[in-house]
């Protein structure tokens, strides 16, 4: 299967199964780790790890924009990720999807220091064009990759989700690049540059509240270092909520929305992919449950990725269909959602994926890798590693 295919195959398939998760049955509590930069085991696949923060200075650790890479316009050479978010009040949910692979994560404790604030962030492998798949696929107790002082900072700046001491909060999603038509431009030229891949550590680091966090965005160059990565990302604080895009080479935010998916929320008009509209959908209806570490927890759940080609799931959750259309066309927002060819198309292909494994094709299933959990006012994470497992784990800034 050549590059083009597999990316279309493993991002298009998942599994198809009904949803069928157990409840976690115990929680575990996590203290923060003694030694600064020391991996520490929990459990196959998930680490800890304590460092001492980073100055803004170092606030371009993944380097320029290389514009030798892809092009984004390539639609089958383009990542495509799940992911959903929810800030209700206090707390805020937020699922991880991904392939179902022992991809190693990493929660990551960052002390105070004086020019930075601590935190407590999901970290994981990190991302750039030449490993995508590779890092990917790295054994869950292989941390051979993350072995050098150099290796393990760099892993500490890819913060996919955290709460400073400030009580704000940050989580990233994959927006479809081709919908936010950015350039190598970034969205303020001549100022200090900031990497996509940095967004969410840097607002950690530096900013104690949600508008302050917008302010400082500002004031920086936010460029892609890959144009197959696009991100978008929810920025709260007890009182304000945004989410925030970077389209048309510009730093977008809206106040309007509480739910985040994958498509994007400041200008519609770029999103002709669904990318997690029915997601989108649940999380809506289902919004007054997410008053409670536990109700935000079990509203998560109700969007956990394995759901996504269980075609008897309502609604069908035709917006992670992410290719061809039986005729050849991409699908978009536009494509008839129940055209017969089409659902005929989508049943064959759930048949396929039921005779996959993680063994013998680790990239074809998708779930929700990790799902966490945000109490804002005190600062405290909740866990759950892989949808098959039943335990999940507390940890406390």
């Amino acid at each position: 299967m050549n590059f083009r295919n597999l990316i279309t195959a493993c991002l298009a398939f998942t599994c198809c199964t009904a949803f069928a998760a157990p409840a976690p049955v115990k929680g575990i509590p996590i203290a923060k780790p003694a030694e600064l930069m020391k991996l520490t085991k929990v459990q196959p696949g998930l680490y800890t790890l304590r460092c001492a923060g980073m100055d803004k200075g170092q606030a371009n650790f993944y380097g320029p924009y290389d514009a030798s890479a892809p092009a984004a316009k390539d639609v089958c050479a383009v990542p495509r990720f799940g992911c959903s978010s929810v800030v209700n009040g206090n707390f805020v949910g937020r699922n991880f999807d991904y392939f179902n692979t022992p991809a190693p994560y990493f929660m990551v404790w960052t002390d105070a220091g004086q020019d930075h604030y601590a935190s407590l962030a999901m970290s994981f492998a990190p991302l750039d064009k030449t490993n995508f798949i590779k890092s990917s696929q790295t054994a869950p107790d292989d941390i051979n990759h993350y072995s050098t002082p150099e290796q393990l900072a760099r892993l500490t700046t890819m913060a996919l989700d955290g709460v400073n001491e400030k009580g704000l909060c940050c989580t990233t999603h994959v927006v479809y690049p081709t919908d936010a038509n950015n350039t190598d431009r970034g969205t303020n030229p001549g100022a200090p540059e900031l990497s996509l891949y940095m967004v969410c550590r840097y607002v950690l680091d530096h900013a104690a509240t949600a508008d302050e966090a917008i302010e400082l965005l500002k004031k920086r160059n936010i460029r892609l270092m890959d144009p197959n990565m696009v991100f978008h990302w929810i920025i709260a604080d007890r009182n304000h909520s945004y989410i925030v895009e970077v389209a048309d080479d510009q730093l977008r935010y809206t106040d309007k929305k509480r739910v985040m998916t994958n498509l994007l929320h400041t200008k519609p008009a770029l999103t002709p992919h669904p990318m997690g509209y029915e997601r989108m959908q649940i999380l809506e209806e289902y919004y007054h449950e997410g008053t409670s570490v536990e109700g935000m927890y079990n509203l998560m759940r109700r969007v956990q990725y394995t759901r996504a080609y269980d075609l008897n799931t309502k609604p069908y959750w035709y917006s992670e269909k992410t290719g061809f259309g039986p005729d050849g066309s991409e699908i978009t927002m536009q494509t008839p959602r129940y055209d017969p060819a089409l659902r005929k198309t989508m049943e064959e292909e759930a048949a396929a994926v039921k005779v996959v494994t993680p063994e013998n094709n680790p990239l074809m299933l998708w779930e929700t890798t990790y799902g966490n959990v945000y109490d804002m006012d005190n600062k405290t994470m909740r866990i759950m590693m892989h949808e098959k497992y039943e335990t999940f784990y507390d940890a406390k800034l």
